[in-house]
């Protein structure tokens, strides 16, 4: 395959990865030999209410999720469950209006985790602007 075939190639790979990106949540490029492999994987996070909980369920989930907070905002109880009797709340000013910084929560480790929040609506922007990553690097103090 010529050089200006491969890079028309690319270029439309690349289009098509943009829209498909704006529909789902992750993807991955793979080259192998002249061929681009895209793979996209469906929503991984899913919100629910249980009666003033609200519930968020996390497929293939990473290390780390990030919750967003925003200052001077009623606190918020969060759990990562476990399924351990010494699963703990934390207080937290989740965002609502707009993001502050973010908060990292260590993850289980395996193919799904569940988060339980009481007093916020399951359509909050905290719910909305969730991040997740397998690493966290501390900030520097100064």
């Amino acid at each position: 395959m010529n050089k200006s075939v491969m890079a028309k190639t690319l270029l439309a790979t690349a289009l098509t990865l943009g829209a498909a990106a704006a529909q789902a949540q992750d993807y991955n490029v793979h080259h192998s030999g002249d061929t681009v492999i895209a793979e996209i994987t469906e929503k991984t996070i899913f919100v629910r209410t249980s009666g003033d909980t609200t519930i968020v369920e996390i497929v293939n989930p990473k290390r780390f999720i990030f919750l967003p907070v925003e200052k001077n905002k009623p606190e918020v109880k969060v759990q990562v469950c476990t399924g351990r009797p010494g699963d703990r709340w934390h207080s937290l000013r989740l965002a609502r209006e707009h993001v502050d910084f973010y908060r990292p929560l260590r993850l289980p480790r395996g193919p799904k985790a569940t988060l339980k929040l009481i007093g916020i609506a399951p359509n909050a922007l905290a719910l909305q602007a969730l991040k997740m990553d397998d690493k966290f690097k501390k900030p520097r103090r100064r």
